[in-house]
């Protein structure tokens, strides 16, 4: 992989970064008391509105961490043949479902603790949590197929097997 940029590399590490980030917003604004809470008048529907925009930013960046960008592993030496294609329906399955079930976890987790620390439960704000999770990987997912189109032109930026692809149509 000398010379190419290590695509899968820089995706995990800004995914695993940004959920980090957004999992201790998440915690701190979950139990902070409701007094010193911050009045977020920007985002709409007030506290199920603050619960979609935190959870859609944990899907977004979840996603990217678990995200395995097909042609970005080691050589392969098998003889069937290899594609590298960037298209999403075929191999964004395993990570939507990581995202999903990890943060309704989280979600739930954090619903069940909030009372120790004199918030309230609502369930409801779990429906929202998962109404932003889906949004969070909307958006990621359109985000991929419009910065996919580009390394879907350019397979020399992230599959170690693109010369391989070039030998066999020759």
């Amino acid at each position: 992989m000398s010379g190419r940029i290590p695509l899968q590399r820089i995706v995990r590490i800004t995914g695993i970064v940004l959920t980090l980030l957004v999992v201790s917003l998440i915690m701190v604004f979950s139990f902070m008391p409701k007094e010193t809470y911050p009045n977020i008048s920007w985002i709409p529907f007030a506290d199920k509105g603050d619960h979609m925009a935190a959870y859609a930013a944990f899907g977004f960046s979840f996603f990217l961490a678990t995200l395995q960008i097909p042609g970005s592993g080691k050589q392969r030496k098998s003889r069937t043949k290899v594609h590298s294609t960037l298209h999403i329906t075929s191999w964004a399955g395993r990570s939507i479902m990581y995202t999903l079930v990890t943060g309704l976890i989280l979600g739930g987790v954090v619903e069940l603790l909030q009372p120790r620390f004199g918030r309230t439960r609502e369930w409801l704000d779990l429906a929202a949590d998962f109404m932003g999770l889906v949004v969070g990987v909307a958006v990621v997912l359109l985000f991929l197929k419009l910065v996919g189109s580009y390394f879907t032109d350019r397979p020399w930026l992230y599959d170690p097997n693109w010369k391989d692809e070039m030998d066999e149509t020759r």
